[in-house]
């Protein structure tokens, strides 16, 4: 399911240096398509001018926006001779199934360190899903035990074994954020091609906020005034301007480092946070998010989920509503996985400290 007609990525042929420092493997099936968003116009409120751009579709065999970043992850944990990929997240999470299905695929081992967060029917089937897949999963609990359980987890349990490689929660940082400054030339290019609009406004989910820091990077460095809006579907401390200005920064002198011809540019960057659709918290329901997680279904095919996506798509409706908005051109970066794993046999699987999670209540 890997392709193989994908040589290098576009950042490449940008900043030649980078390929002699920077490891990378083609995992993205790219470059994804440019959709209008005219099934769900009404819902929208706006006939013309939404647009979507199918990072669902980035894999067959599981797409969202941490395939991208995966390529110069991986590549890295191949470099340093990792056998185990060890990684944390909520038991909902799509970065955990990303890390459990390409690491497995690429032939790692991979162990997974799952908190909580409010249970809903597409946690259970993600938890199934991670154990069907193949991983080793450890239930951490709240964030503190979780902390614990992660530093234990990333521990070698022999002298003799390889050292673990370890991905942050969301996969978030300056390596993984190179993805998408790479997913930004490509949509420049499809923009010159006229396959696609070049937006005024790019909208996407965001919670470590690595995704969008990217965005915001390289449509500085294409020259464009895009504004790039992030969805906080997290709590503002994790989430916020001084953080995303962080990662601006350190993604672009990580290049810099790498390639001193990579311009400065992260002064320029356009961006904003939307904060009306996060509800109580990270994962809880809204009856927007709700509504936003039929209508990806109504665009993809495949429903939503409360947490990104439902949020998003109730963040989009949002602004689009704002008269300075008007008459923007927008652009949602769909960010969630239309081709689902199988998860059926997988609740046998599950180890015993994990199962509470089929037999519990849903909140949705």
């Amino acid at each position: 399911m890997l392709p193989q007609d994908r040589k290098r990525p576009l950042l490449f042929d940008a900043f030649p240096r980078l390929e002699g420092s920077l490891p990378w493997l083609p995992l993205a099936h790219a470059p994804t398509a440019v959709d209008p968003c005219d099934a769900i116009a009404p819902w929208l409120g706006r006939k013309e001018g939404v647009f979507m751009k199918r990072d669902d579709l980035a894999s067959p065999l599981y797409g969202g926006n941490k395939i991208r970043r995966f390529e110069f992850v991986f590549a890295e944990a191949k470099e340093r001779g990792a056998k185990r990929i060890v990684t944390v997240g909520g038991i909902a999470s799509t970065q955990v199934m990303a890390t459990v299905l390409f690491g497995r695929e690429l032939g790692f081992d991979v162990r997974a360190v799952l908190f909580d967060q409010p249970l809903t029917r597409f946690a259970q089937r993600s938890v199934a899903g991670f154990a069907q897949a193949g991983a080793e999963l450890v239930y951490g609990g709240g964030y503190a035990g979780t902390f614990l359980r992660a530093v234990r987890a990333q521990r070698r349990r022999a002298p003799s074994e390889p050292d673990n490689y370890f991905i942050f929660p969301g996969a978030s940082g300056p390596r993984a954020n190179v993805g998408y400054i790479d997913a930004m030339l490509e949509l420049g290019r499809q923009v010159e091609r006229g396959e696609a609009p070049r937006p005024d406004v790019i909208v996407l989910p965001t919670g470590s906020s690595g995704t969008m820091a990217a965005l915001a990077l390289g449509a500085a460095y294409l020259g464009w005034d895009t504004e790039i809006v992030g969805v906080r579907i997290t709590a503002r401390i994790a989430c916020n301007r001084f953080m995303v200005q962080r990662l601006v920064r350190n993604t672009a002198g990580f290049l810099r480092a790498r390639d001193p011809s990579f311009p400065d540019v992260a002064e320029r960057v356009r961006f904003s946070l939307f904060h009306g659709a996060i509800g109580e918290g990270y994962g809880y329901p809204t009856a927007e998010a709700i509504d936003g997680a039929a209508r990806l279904e109504d665009l993809t095919g495949a429903p939503g989920e409360i947490t990104y996506s439902g949020k998003a798509l109730a963040g989009l409706r949002a602004l689009l509503a704002l008269p300075e908005y008007a008459k923007k051109t927008f652009l949602l970066w769909n960010t969630l996985s239309t081709p689902r794993p199988p998860h059926e046999q997988g609740r046998a699987l599950v180890p015993a400290s994990l199962q509470w999670v089929f037999d519990a209540p849903t909140v949705a």
